[in-house]
């Protein structure tokens, strides 16, 4: 597989949130949680720079920050690498939800859950596509992983935990995140990473790019060579990859997960480097052909991959569907009300461009409760933007419409006359059942829908000891990875499954960090 670094057009981008924009707001995270990112402390100085580490981490974010604390807290020498100007990661702009089974909040409200249940969850959810080993050794670790946070001040919802609403629900209350999302998890990692800078045991480079993995004549990887503010080549006995993913990088998000990349707003570091080493030195990706792409996103304009301006996505119990959705041939695909946000992208996955347009008239737009968000627009908000934004679309006509949206207008007709019809005998084609209006006043609307994303699900293939394998299932001495790194679908298969991103990269680099990774002290 060949994998290449972004397009020139990619790294130029300034629209929405701009890389300045972001990284500005992160530094202004950072010193609101007082982020340390310390230069070379004064152990490594008297040390001298060729004395092997005892773990080097690439990569300072969910993964890599808990496992430079455990590994510090046992008395190891630990080096963290990091290209951008601060600690943190993708935690800057995630949600931070969690999930994990057994924790004393769920215990604490009566809940009965075990590893095994949330196991046979992820399995459910997946369609028995998530890694069986990794998965394993995601849930049965979770808990004292979330535990942990807890007990060092982590707070949480009143209502979690919960069993979900924005992807497949559990079927135990075991999902929840705190009042400021990623980075209420992010101000926890600091303030344990910090007396681990301090004594010395855990040095940070920040803006500095790894660029080749060392390795011996046997093919053992034994350190890194870097370029940036601190350039040299770093000698360690554990190297893990922890560097996040590739979700900002269009040109390998389809060389992996063969799709399309519409949406621009991951982090802006999630360039895929860290896989694009483990590659280098005989690892490979595995799990791209698993994405689930998620529904609904409304984009800024048409210079692919774009910032997303609006989200429609239904969740048919809370909100049900007055609208419908067609696809390009001016035809429905989904029954609009099943309670599933995993049918909705298996059927986005499926239309052509992984785009489709929500359709309705008049009335509906009257008597349907606004369910845009994150921006919680109102009627008028967005009704303003009906061809005069890009995606926007309406007309007097059915015909109309579908000639401003581009989709095929005889079947679109066709297709709007067999839903009324079905609506008002009170049995549709595809089964559905929520029906309350026909679609038959104008004037008309259609606003186009893409597919979207905020991670990549292929990833570095590794055993469950974490260990970067070959292609034959042969470990590469001493390499290790943590993170979205090893793709979201080794814990989440072809689905979404609620806080099964952060959480495990929180689990993997606590385990590695405290007891998986071998290092004399």
């Amino acid at each position: 597989m060949r994998v290449r670094t972004s397009p020139e057009k990619n790294q130029q981008k300034q629209r929405g949130l701009s890389k300045r924009a972001l990284l500005q707001r992160a530094g202004a995270a950072a010193a609101v949680v007082g982020m340390s990112t310390a230069p070379a402390n004064a152990a490594e100085k008297s040390a001298g720079a060729q004395k092997p580490y005892d773990v080097i981490v690439v990569g300072g974010g969910n993964a890599g920050m808990p496992l430079a604390i455990f590994a510090g807290k046992r008395g190891g020498r630990v080096l963290i690498i990091e290209a951008a100007g601060q600690l943190g990661g993708t935690l800057f702009l995630s949600s931070g939800q969690m999930s994990a089974a057994g924790t004393k909040l769920q215990k604490s409200k009566g809940i009965d859950d075990t590893a095994q249940i949330h196991y046979d969850d992820i399995m459910r959810i997946s369609k028995n596509t998530a890694n069986p080993e990794i998965t394993r050794l995601a849930v049965e670790g979770n808990g004292a992983t979330f535990d942990w946070l807890t007990d060092n001040g982590l707070t949480v919802g009143a209502n979690h935990p919960e069993t979900g609403t924005t992807h497949e629900p559990y079927s135990r209350q075991r999902y929840a995140w705190g009042p400021k999302g990623g980075l209420s998890i992010l101000e926890i990692l600091d303030k344990q990473i910090k007396p681990e800078i301090d004594s010395g045991r855990v040095t940070v480079y920040t803006g500095t790019k790894a660029t080749k993995l060392i390795t011996d004549s046997k093919g053992a990887v034994i350190g890194v060579e870097t370029d940036g503010d601190k350039k040299g080549r770093f000698m360690g006995r554990n190297i893990v990859l922890t560097a996040g993913g590739f979700a900002s990088n269009p040109v390998m998000f389809k060389e992996v997960d063969h799709l399309t990349d519409y949406n621009d707003d991951s982090y802006p570091y999630s360039q895929g480097e860290g896989i694009k080493l483990g590659v280098s030195v005989g690892g490979y990706i595995r799990g791209g052909d698993l994405h689930a792409p998620l529904f609904g996103g409304i984009l800024s304009d048409d210079d692919y991959p774009s910032p997303m301006l609006q989200i429609f996505r239904p969740w048919p119990p809370s909100r049900p569907p007055f609208e419908i959705f067609v696809n390009t041939e001016g035809k429905r695909f989904l029954q609009e009300d099943v309670p599933s946000h995993d049918v909705y992208e298996e059927a986005i996955k499926s239309q052509t461009k992984n785009c489709c347009w929500v359709v309705f008239d008049e009335p509906i737009f009257n008597a349907a409760p606004s369910i845009m968000n994150p921006k919680r627009w109102d009627h008028e908000q967005y009704r303003a933007l009906f061809n005069k934004q890009k995606f926007f679309h309406s007309a007097d006509t059915l015909e109309g419409l579908a000639k401003l949206a581009g989709f095929d207008a005889k079947n679109f007709v066709a297709t709007v006359a067999e839903y009324n019809a079905g609506q008002k005998a009170g049995k549709d084609k595809l089964g559905r059942t929520h029906m309350p209006l026909p679609i038959s006043q104008g004037p008309f609307y259609a606003i186009k829908l893409h597919s979207w994303k905020y991670m990549g699900f292929g990833g570095l293939a590794v055993d469950k000891e974490l260990r970067v394998i070959k292609q034959d299932g042969r470990p590469i001495p001493n390499l290790y990875a943590a993170g979205e790194i090893i793709g979201s679908a080794a814990t989440m298969g072809r689905s979404h499954c609620g806080g099964m991103c952060v959480t495990p990269a929180l689990t993997f680099g606590r385990l590695l960090g405290s007891k998986m990774l071998t290092f004399s002290v």
